[in-house]
């Protein structure tokens, strides 16, 4: 069986299903070299992705750290240690110019996970940019999560032999749907408690921080809301006393919730309840959370500044200019006014991915 090695910060729930699908057609060790303090800040329950693992993982945080980069002499020793024939790195970092360096020492395929946007990608700065180069040439295989991302590289490096493949950051829809089936169980008290059974719910799932811009989704619901609608914010972070204020100063406590940070079950549940889910995001690679939603059965309202806006169509969501408050809002009313309760609860509560895990694990 051919081994494959990765490297990784830490396991995430959004590449989980990727990881153990990959343990059943090869021998798979995941090294992960995030620091304490950096896992310590997810905003997901690592033990519970960790448990769900069905693979050798590790994580390897001795060393020293530049930014979130471990150096340290683990990416030589488990090459060395494991022989893979394949080794997947992540970004531009330590764990990738080590791959580099010993690849044709070891005769391994080298393959490097880069997570950034089209913006992101267009606006490396002068390092960044020779990184880029040089894991181009040395790469067997770059895996990018949008497809703008991959017409810029084809573009830009037309005649390397590296091959520039779309893979999104997307679950395995199948295992996920089993989560939400658990989940529905859990809807009904969570329905009752906030007295929410008959509204319309847009929900906001991340950080309650300035990045994800919820102030601005706040303001675009006090906009465009009315007494049958309820903004629901899941998460927590350093604005959160602040649009609490801005709640109390409205008098909308009757239409906006704030649960707090929520896990497995528990969140899954309000992705079932909700109707419209909203990411205003001015800066997201990607958003692992818009592939959860679809696949619970929720439209979407997400920014152009959010990766996975390549997941959006006209018949699942729509995509509104980062930081236009007036875009914000006319998406938020024409997705709530398409909101018929009772149609939405019984035939639309279905997978809107345009595009499936099946699909681009045969690709890989």
């Amino acid at each position: 069986m051919k081994k494959i090695l990765i490297f990784h910060p830490y396991l995430a729930p959004y590449r989980l299903d990727l990881y153990n699908r990959l343990a059943e057609r090869f021998l798979l060790k995941v090294i992960l070299t995030g620091s304490a303090k950096e896992r310590a800040t997810l905003g997901f329950d690592l033990d519970y992705v960790n448990g769900n693992a069905s693979f050798d993982f590790e994580y390897v945080d001795k060393g020293y750290y530049l930014g979130r980069h471990l150096i340290s002499r683990v990416y030589g020793k488990v090459i060395r240690s494991f022989k893979p024939d394949i080794v997947i790195a992540h970004e531009l970092g330590v764990n990738t110019i080590v791959s580099i360096l010993l690849k044709n020492i070891f005769r391994y395929k080298l393959f490097v996970t880069i997570d950034d946007s089209p913006e992101m990608i267009r606006s490396y700065g002068k390092v960044r940019g020779l990184l880029q180069k040089l894991v181009v040439k040395n790469s067997d295989v770059l895996l990018v999560v949008h497809p703008g991302v991959k017409d810029y590289l084809d573009e830009k490096f037309s005649n390397s032999k590296c091959d520039f493949t779309y893979f999104p950051i997307i679950q395995d829809e199948a295992q996920l749907t089993k989560k939400m089936e658990l989940a529905k169980l859990g809807v009904s008290s969570i329905k009752e408690k906030y007295g929410i059974g008959n509204k319309k719910i847009v929900l906001f799932v991340g950080r309650l921080e300035p990045v994800k811009c919820p102030e601005q989704l706040l303001q675009a619901f006090v906009n465009v809301a009315d007494n049958e609608s309820v903004l629901v914010f899941v998460g927590d972070g350093s604005l959160r006393g602040d649009l609490e204020a801005v709640v109390r100063n409205e008098n909308l406590q009757q239409n906006v919730i704030f649960t707090g940070r929520l896990t497995g079950d528990e969140l899954y549940a309000w992705y079932l309840i909700a109707h419209l889910f909203v990411l205003p995001s001015m800066f997201e690679p990607f958003g692992a959370v818009v592939n959860e939603a679809l696949v619970a059965g929720c439209k979407v309202l997400v920014s152009d500044k959010v990766g996975a806006n390549c997941l959006v169509n006209e018949s699942n969501g729509v995509v509104f200019k980062a930081q236009d408050e007036g875009l914000l809002s006319n998406g938020l009313k024409e997705l709530l006014d398409e909101v018929d309760i009772e149609v939405y609860d019984t035939e639309m509560r279905q997978n809107k991915m345009p595009i499936s895990f099946n699909d681009f694990i045969n690709i890989f």
